[in-house]
């Protein structure tokens, strides 16, 4: 953690505002770049003169939204048919993706918002959103306003807590690093009664006889 640390301090300070839009584009996709350890030291970094503090935080809800984009994008044009090409090997179904547009079309709008703050969900929300198509400019604005708090959050408390930063950013991480483990489990465990749920339903159908001609 504290070589990347170091890594993405130097990439900030060396390309400044572009090293800062890509590095939160990147932390909006599937790459797993800690919002935590960016956008708390391009705060420290406007306080100290070297940014512009409004500048910062537009390029950060800007950054984010397109981030988000993209991904929403891999969604829509390559995630339902992969999905549906190759969901039967880990039995998911038609109806299964039926359900999950159903959900995002009903709760999507809470769904993005309340996922731009938690650890994990924040990097792969934007692909599950693309395959249920959700509306889009509903997507857009909850990315926006989800990512606008959140990011502001974090940039401002390195602007004010000026070298104290890096001590309350690791004590954040340490928070998102076990919310995130707590998630990958119930996700695994969720996942695992799926597979089995579906193990069964298939195996009822292939005893149940079929009716006689």
């Amino acid at each position: 953690m504290e070589a990347l640390a170091h890594w993405i301090q130097g990439v900030v300070s060396d390309l400044g505002y572009p090293g800062l839009f890509v590095l939160i584009f990147l932390e909006s996709t599937l790459v797993p770049i800690p919002s935590e350890l960016v956008m708390p030291f391009a705060g420290f970094m406007a306080s100290k003169g070297v940014f512009a503090l409004p500048l910062v935080l537009v390029i950060n809800s800007v950054a984010a939204l397109l981030g988000s984009l993209f991904c929403y994008w891999i969604g829509a044009k390559l995630g339902k048919p992969f999905v549906v090409k190759y969901g039967k090997y880990a039995f998911i179904k038609a109806k299964d993706l039926e359900k999950t547009e159903a959900y995002f079309h009903k709760h999507g709008k809470m769904t993005i918002l309340i996922g731009r703050f938690l650890p994990v969900v924040r990097h792969v929300i934007s692909i599950p959103a693309g395959i249920a198509k959700m509306p889009l400019v509903p997507f857009m604005v909850q990315t926006f306003i989800g990512s606008t708090i959140w990011g502001s959050f974090l940039i401002l408390i390195g602007y004010y807590l000026g070298k104290n930063w890096e001590a309350v950013a690791k004590q954040f991480k340490r928070v998102d690093l076990i919310i995130g483990v707590v998630l990958i489990l119930v996700a695994v465990a969720l996942a695992v009664r799926f597979y089995l749920k579906r193990r069964r339903e298939k195996l009822a159908a292939q005893d149940t006889p079929s009716d006689p001609a």
